[in-house]
Formats: C-alpha cells, structure tokens, sequence
C-alpha cells in the first residue's frame, strides 16, 4: 500500500512588519488630522440649515485662502503707510493725515497683541465673511449662489485681492466698507419687490447698516466724503420709495464725519495734516502748469515759487501721473512749508485762467481710474503695485530715534511661518506682475466698465431699474480718484476690482424666479 505523507503543512512565516520612520510617522498622522479636520468640517455642515450652508462654505473656502497668504507673508504685509502709523500710534503725535480710527486698531492690536499678526487675521476675517453674506444677498435677486461662490474664491485667489487684505493699510477697511454697500444694496432691492416692503423692518436696519457702511468709507479715507457724495446722488435716483430715510443715514454718517474731524479729533489733541501733504496734488498741479505754459505765470507768482523751491526744479518735477515727484522736492525744502498759504493761492490763480491745465492735469494723474492701460513707464505712468515683503529698514523710519528705541519695532520684520509657502506666495505674485496681465490684475477701469455692463444688462433683464444701484459705489470710486489721487498706485481702486470680479455672474445669470417664503 502506498504510504501518503501525513505531515501538516506549515504556513511560512510572516516576515515581521517594519517600524515606520519617523518621517513617515510624521506624514501619516499629517494625512490623518486633515483627513479628521475635513470630516468634521463635514459634520460641521451637515448640522447647518441648507439654505446657510453656501454662504458658510464660502467663508470657510475664502478663510482658508487668505490663511495662506497670511501664513505665507506672516505677520502681514506692510508698507511705509503701515511704519508710520505704528510711529505715531506708540511715539506720537498722532495726525489725522492717514486715518485715526485705523491708527485706533493698530494701537489696540499692539497693546493687546503684541504685533500686527492679528490686525491683518481680522480683516481677511471680515472680507470672508463679506463674501459669504454676498452668496446669501445675490440669491435672494436672482444670481445662483454657486456662481458667487466660485467668484469669491477667485477673488481670495488672486495674488493682488489675496495679498491686498493682509496689508496694514487703512485702505483695506475701506475697500471691505465700500464692497460691504453692494451686497448690503442687492439685499435691499430684493425686499422692494415684495408687497408692503416700506413698512418691512428689515429695509430699515439695511438702511442702518448702508450708513454704518458709508461712514466707514468716509473715515477710513479722507477723500472717502466724494465717493459717497457720487454714489448717494445715484442711489436716490434709482432707489425711489425710501430716499427720505437713504438721505436721513447718509447725511447722519456725514454729520458723524464732519463732527470727529473738526471737533473731537482736535479737541483729543490729533493734529491737523502738515500744509505741504494737505495739498501736495495743487502743489503738482503748479509744476505741470508751469511746465506747459511758463508765460502764462507773472513776476508774483515765479517770485513765490522760487522762494518754495528753484524754478528749475519745478520744472523738472512736472509729471502729471506722479504728484510724488513735486511733494518729495517740496517736503525737504524747509522754505516751502510757511507759503503753503501763498502756494495754494497761486494754484486758485492757475485755476481761474487756465483751468484747461488743471483738469487736464487731475485726468491725467486719474487714469489709474478711467484708462484700461497704464501710461509710458518713462514718466511713472506704471501701475504702482504693493510691496512683498517690509524693507529692514522700514523706508527710512528706522533711522529715527523713536523707531530704533520702539518696543515695537520687531513687530514689522517679515517671518513666515513656512518657507514653503512664502516661495509659492512669492511665485504667484511674481506671475502676476507680468505686465501683459496688468490691465487685468493690477488696474481697476476694466472692472468698473465691466460691472456697469453686468448691472445694466441684469436690470434689463429683470426689468428692475433699483438693481443698478449695485454700480454706484464703483462710480462713486472711479469719480473720486478722478478728481483726487496722487499716483498710479494699485490700492487707490482696489475695491472695484473686487466688486467688479464679484458683479460678473450677472452677466450669465438668467431672469431667475424669486425665491420663496421659506428661501427668505
């Protein structure tokens, strides 16, 4: 009989598992917390009304965007402007010549914080949220909300709207005040179309809240009162039905203006802007003139030009896109600051006989404004974008005493939190100064043409003229620096930009139905 092998087969063995290293222990619970982090903002959703959802995921997705940036250009990014205000705010005096409720904000986030980190981590706060209360405003007149969602995040995206809200600038709350009013406007025309909406309690807090926002505006930014001044007369226009209560909250945030301007700041001992900034774009003005029609000046007035600076110096700093060239030379002669007065009265001379100068000359220096192409580089006519990192020696300001002994000063040195993500921030910014891109990225007349169009098309198909009332602060924006701006600087029509980026999906947005009880 054959004999069958009865032994048990025996398994091999295991090869015992290998101990990941510490690089791989590292990553692997990398992947595991952002896989947990996406869960539970998952979760966090899920337990969301649907109709808050969006308008939440657009915060969330904007935030996460602009932590980038943050993280990447830590503590933020800053200019001269931004120095300047933390010499005053901790040296002093303090001066009106910027804005003394943002010079409020940088004085509490270092005396709270200790730094500016957290000042810069506010605003984008405040513009994701702005974002996500346009999804919510824009749906109730027709726009799908996924469509200002993806807009928003473009807006966050792109290197000059992304990096612009982390700069300690006071032109960031003012451009987050100005885009405020147009979703603050779109929200208001969608509670006209409903019956007995005069009486509705919602128009008259929205109304509350437009003159929060246009007070904002107008301390924020000096000339700020122009651009409301434009965009009121537009808004009483296309808004009929409660322009008695528009006018009420304008003219209250007006008054509100005019009070702390003239009567508290001076009564809490801020000073008056120096004559020489006050009206350094009249004193440019002069040099253009000057240049262009010498014969038209008589003996007084090059005899009081001279006295302020060389006649040829005047000459040589006559740039009508730049003002900067006429104020640097004015502001290191110490001769020029007592004929401010007379200065001044020479350029309301220049104005009675040859006002073709002076307009010419405020076009000119406005077409950061109204021109979709920057001028000859030759003459400063470049777009001025921002800068990508603070200079060690804060443009200047670090060789003053009160800056080299400010505990303070280590609060304005750049200090990434990667280096990994300031490279890739560097790069896109990089990318997008490319100038064949600056007439999209870096200047604002595109946008403003481009939202006039998306709001005149929109109304027309809704066949409801209130909606125009979205353009009026990008009229009001692109009027006022027309008519008072010193360069070509990228900041001065920030807002439009992003109203204009955020204004493109009424260009393909059909006459959608209005939403229902509930959606409301």
């Amino acid at each position: 009989m054959p004999v069958h092998d009865v032994t048990p087969s025996v398994e091999p063995e295991a090869a015992p598992a290998q101990d990941p290293g510490p690089a791989q222990r590292a990553r692997a619970a990398e992947g595991n917390g952002i896989q947990r982090l996406i869960q539970s903002a998952g979760r966090l959703l899920a337990r969301v009304p649907a109709r808050w959802r969006l308008p939440l995921a657009t915060f969330l997705a904007c935030q996460a965007i602009f932590l980038f940036w943050w993280a990447a250009f830590f503590p933020a990014l800053m200019s001269y402007d931004s120095a300047a205000y933390v010499l005053q705010v901790t040296a002093g005096p303090w001066v009106n010549n910027y804005s003394v409720l943002y010079d409020v904000f940088v004085w509490l986030s270092l005396h709270v914080t200790g730094g500016l980190a957290a000042l810069a981590l506010a605003q984008t706060v405040a513009m994701s949220a702005s974002f996500g209360y346009t999804v919510i405003a824009f749906r109730r007149i027709g726009v799908p909300g996924r469509w200002t969602a993806i807009v928003a995040v473009i807006a966050a995206a792109l290197p000059p709207t992304g990096t612009f809200f982390i700069f300690i600038w006071k032109d960031v709350p003012f451009v987050i005040c100005l885009y405020l009013v147009v979703p603050t406007v779109a929200h208001l025309v969608s509670l006209r179309e409903q019956p007995g909406w005069r009486h509705d309690r919602r128009v008259g807090r929205l109304i509350a809240a437009l003159g929060l926002e246009v007070l904002g505006v107008m301390l924020f930014r000096l000339n700020g009162f122009l651009i409301v001044g434009v965009a009121a007369v537009v808004l009483l226009i296309v808004l009929p039905g409660i322009r008695l209560r528009l006018t009420a909250a304008i003219v209250a945030a007006a008054f509100v203006a005019f009070l702390l301007n003239f009567f508290v700041y001076p009564a809490a001992g801020i000073q008056k802007t120096p004559a020489w900034e006050a009206y350094s774009i009249q004193y440019a003005d002069i040099a253009v003139a000057y240049a262009q029609r010498p014969a038209s000046f008589t003996t007084a007035d090059l005899q009081t030009m001279a006295q302020a600076a060389p006649l040829a110096t005047w000459k040589a700093t006559a740039n009508c896109y730049d003002s900067d060239w006429t104020t640097r030379i004015l502001d290191s002669s110490a001769r020029s600051q007592p004929l401010s007065g007379q200065l001044n009265a020479l350029w309301v001379r220049i104005l009675k006989r040859s006002p073709d100068l002076v307009v010419g000359a405020r076009i000119c220096r406005g077409s950061i404004a109204w021109s979709v192409f920057a001028g000859p580089p030759s003459v400063a006519a470049n777009t001025t974008t921002d800068p990508t990192s603070i200079d060690p020696g804060l443009w200047g300001l670090a060789y003053r005493p009160a800056m080299r002994d400010n505990p303070y000063r280590n609060a304005m040195r750049t200090q990434p939190l990667s280096a990994t993500l300031n490279k890739a921030a560097l790069f896109l910014r990089s990318l997008s100064n490319t100038p064949q891109l600056d007439w999209l990225l870096w200047r604002a007349p595109f946008w403003c043409y481009l939202s006039y169009l998306a709001v005149w098309l929109y109304a027309r198909r809704r066949r409801n003229w209130g909606l125009l009332a979205l353009g009026a602060v990008v009229v009001g924006q692109q009027l006022g620096v027309l008519v008072d701006v010193p360069d070509q600087l990228f900041r001065y029509m920030a807002g439009p930009i992003v109203i204009g980026i955020m204004l493109v999906p009424l260009l393909f947005a059909r006459n959608q139905p209005a939403p229902d009880a509930e959606q409301r």
